[in-house]
């Protein structure tokens, strides 16, 4: 979901002390899962060692430190390790190698009407929520009605969250989650939910908790909310930590591997197309394959033209920031242009 610049481009941010101690520290943190074809097999995994499972590493090898007060986004592509980072933030789930340091209370705007009672009313399950993330009663006392208030549930706050409709369970979920004073907020994708006047009260809630200096973590598929949110971020890609640094040059370089990828890929596919048309008998028609190359070769040019770019983009980035000599400042990863010709 887009951002609105009256919200989020002139947040009165805090000074981070990075000679502090870290509020989140990623120390060479591994994490691997097992894939199973199906229910079943996984169901018999829990009595027998599967024999040659398909192994997905998640994360790899996966170093940070964040400091209080700062905003970090992450970016990656679906599958690159993004969620995973979040759940052992949150305590969801915990590293086979390496250490997760947290220090400081958690709140999620993850899945909103996760723990949940709907047995319970929704007044009720504020105390329960409180009770997971280790509050006590007097502090859950002291957040009531601001909850109550923020949710906008009226009457609704006293009945069985069974009744509510999916709009007020996630209403309730987020005024929780942003009223409990959390040291952290971790958000993926969405910032508000209900109607235009509740999206208003949502991201104003959200500045207020940032200014505050509470640490954000953010993952979005919008680029431009994560730049505006965002004054660093790291870039996950197949589990691997890519890059580490300010938004601008950590998108940059995001979408350099983005293009590097579509571009092998084309290559990949007019060398097949070639080849097929190689191997024909004679006589045999390959129209058809002859047009598919120039189509994807004119697809290749244009991103062969988005890659050049986003370099330029980036050295220019990278010269105003750290000098004509930026190459001494620069660690990570530097991506290289595939000339070569079709």
């Amino acid at each position: 979901m887009a951002t609105n610049n009256s919200y989020f481009s002139d947040i009165k941010r805090v000074e981070v002390d990075k000679s502090a101690e870290p509020i989140i520290r990623f120390e060479n943190v591994c994490k691997t899962y097992t894939l199973y074809k199906n229910d079943r097999e996984r169901f018999r995994a829990l009595f027998k060692k599967p024999k040659n499972p398909i192994l997905h590493k998640a994360l790899d090898h996966v170093s940070f430190e964040i400091h209080r007060g700062e905003s970090v986004g992450i970016m990656g592509d679906n599958g690159c390790g993004k969620s995973t980072l979040l759940k052992h933030v949150t305590g969801v789930t915990f590293p086979d190698e390496g250490t997760v340091t947290v220090n400081g209370m958690v709140a999620a705007l993850l899945e909103l009407t996760a723990g949940f009672s709907t047995d319970m009313t929704g007044r009720e399950n504020i105390y329960l929520k409180g009770y997971i993330l280790g509050m006590r009663d007097k502090e859950i006392k002291d957040i009531e009605e601001r909850v109550v208030e923020f949710a906008e549930l009226g009457d609704y706050i006293d009945q069985p969250v069974r009744t509510y409709s999916s709009g007020m369970k996630v209403r309730l979920g987020f005024a929780i989650n942003v009223n409990i004073s959390p040291d952290i907020l971790v958000i993926d994708e969405a910032l508000a939910v209900g109607d235009a006047s509740f999206k208003a009260k949502c991201k104003n809630k959200i500045r207020e908790i940032m200014e505050s200096g509470v640490t954000i973590l953010y993952v979005s598929h919008n680029a431009a909310s994560v730049k505006e949110i965002c004054e660093r971020s790291l870039y996950m890609r197949r589990g691997v930590l890519m890059f580490d640094g300010p938004t601008e040059e950590t998108h940059l370089v995001y979408l350099i591997d983005k293009r590097k990828d579509q571009i092998k890929k084309r290559k990949k596919r007019i060398a097949q197309l070639k080849e097929v048309i190689k191997n024909v008998d004679k006589g045999v028609d390959v129209t058809r394959e002859k047009t598919l190359i120039a189509k994807h070769k004119e697809k290749l040019a244009i991103l062969r033209e988005d890659y050049k770019s986003f370099k330029e983009e980036l050295d220019i980035y990278r010269t105003e920031h750290y000098g004509a000599n930026y190459e001494d400042a620069v660690t990570g990863h530097e991506a290289e242009l595939d000339t070569d010709e079709d």
